[in-house]
């Protein structure tokens, strides 16, 4: 099979001129990206590179895209190194290339790609030939959110990168010029790299708030993916710039990752001239419903995508009845029975051909699946049986917090609690917020509150609720 590096190169004889990666600091073309990739090659595998190398990359987003690339090119595997998959991975990983500060010591050679390293290209023999890979050979690893233990990792083979970055296409890649707002250390992020440069287009690198507004308007995007905080921040920046109607050229709006407040849904109407679609899925599987967002139904997420199989199941995994709360699964083409070199799963969410997310949820009589949350955020607190996800959605209405979460710990005495963690720009009234949550739930005691500087948040924008809870500890009020 052909190494899928090399349909990238084709570009720089096709259209030479054209643009590969843009962001706010650089636009490099097609003819600069194929020979910014050799060089890197080339270099990479004097270094000791090999095809089959396990290499984790830490650099500013522009040059992970070429590391990314060139690694490709060798044959080897790549992984975004971030500080978790370093501490869960480290005797994995042969090579560590980086430009950026850490704090984990790793056994792997690394090889810094800093200044000295991109001087040194120069030099290189640019005329190497790509490895030869096969379907089944691996090629990258990405990894899950990460917010219920350490991140898993899900293997990307040749093939499985081929078949899952033109799904991602029929799917969530409508329009173009297509910018994703997520980065390369996520799979939407990764995909959408993959697929616009094996494509000859171009692949806007995402930023913050400002930076994403800024490639928006000068490029006339048309179609984004983002999660529901980082649409936050893009309509916080289009705002403060009172962006005129019609200035921006996006048509689509899609939102995964978690679930959308109908408040934001309003700001992004109101901003950005369309009503944002929920896209579902996951790392392991890819997207599997997508649907326009109801503000009535803030946790309906869509009907199922072609290519894709979704049950909602009893205890025994049996299909529940239309409406009926259950335990979600599905499956599509290319879905691992395992996780990248990791013992067995613990969780069991690979059976039987099928991937367990540890979402629950219903399927209505319209085949529209509604999210209730992770059976992980279910508890019964004293009593009050509900789900975190819920709650965190039903306060994020509130007219009292700039940001806030929900999150269970145990007391002194063992036993489950509720906490809130919250940011706000005005004080706030423990009773006020206390008298509002019981008007939701009128026997759940609330037993910590804390004021954060900032919820801690993934890649992905989901609230990381172990790191809520280790707070308690000292800053309880």
């Amino acid at each position: 099979m052909t190494n899928p590096a090399q349909l990238v190169l084709h570009w720089a004889d096709v259209t030479p001129d054209a643009p590969a990666i843009v962001s706010t600091e650089l636009t490099m073309t097609y003819a600069e990206l194929a020979d910014s990739v050799r060089r890197m090659a080339a270099r990479l595998r004097k270094d000791g590179i090999r095809p089959g190398s396990v290499v984790a990359v830490r650099a500013r987003p522009e040059l992970e895209a070429l590391l990314l690339l060139a690694l490709l090119h060798e044959g080897a595997v790549s992984l975004h190194g971030s500080e978790a998959v370093m501490r869960a991975y480290a005797d994995e990983i042969d090579f560590l290339l980086g430009d950026r500060p850490r704090s984990i010591r790793v056994a792997a050679r690394t090889i810094d790609v800093g200044a000295e390293f991109m001087v040194s290209l120069g030099s290189v023999n640019a005329r190497v030939e790509a490895a030869e890979l096969g379907a089944s050979d691996p090629c990258r690893i990405v990894f899950s959110s990460g917010t219920t233990g350490s991140p898993k990792g899900v293997e990307f083979t040749v093939a499985s990168l081929l078949a899952r970055t033109a799904s991602a296409r029929t799917n969530w890649m409508p329009r173009d010029p297509f910018m994703c707002l997520l980065g390369l250390d996520t799979v939407s992020g990764f995909q959408t790299f993959a697929w616009s440069v094996m494509n000859g287009r171009a692949y806007f690198v995402p930023g913050d708030g400002p930076a994403n507004l800024a490639l928006l308007r000068e490029h006339g995007i048309r179609s984004i993916k983002t999660s529901p905080a980082r649409l936050e921040n893009l309509v916080d920046a289009a705002e403060a710039v009172s962006v005129p109607p019609g200035d921006l050229a996006v048509e689509v709006v899609q939102v995964a990752g978690s679930l959308l407040t109908p408040s934001v849904a309003r700001r992004c109407e109101s901003t950005l001239g369309c009503t944002p679609l929920y896209l579902y899925g996951s790392t392991e599987v890819g997207t599997v419903t997508r649907g326009i967002f109801d503000p009535s139904a803030p946790n309906a997420v869509g009907t199922v995508v072609d290519g894709s199989e979704l049950q909602v199941v009893d205890e025994v995994g049996q299909p529940a009845p239309a409406g009926d709360l259950g335990a979600i699964r599905y499956r599509a083409a290319f879905t691992p029975d395992h996780y990248w070199r990791v013992g067995p799963d613990a969780n069991n969410s690979f059976r039987d051909g099928w991937f367990y997310p540890g979402d629950l949820g219903v399927l209505d009589a319209d085949g529209r699946l509604l999210i209730s949350g992770r059976a992980d955020d279910l508890v019964n607190a004293g009593g009050a049986k509900f789900n975190l996800a819920e709650l965190d959605l039903w306060m994020r209405e509130l007219d009292l917090f700039t940001d806030c979460a929900s999150f269970q710990f145990r007391d002194a005495a063992g036993a489950t609690s509720i906490g809130i963690a919250f940011q706000s720009r005005h004080p706030v009234d423990p009773a006020i917020v206390l008298e509002r949550v019981r008007g939701l739930l009128p026997n759940l005691e609330i037993r910590a509150l804390l004021r954060v500087d900032g919820i801690p948040r993934n890649h992905l924008g989901k609230v990381v609720r172990t790191s809520l809870a280790e707070l308690i500890n000292g800053d309880k009020q």
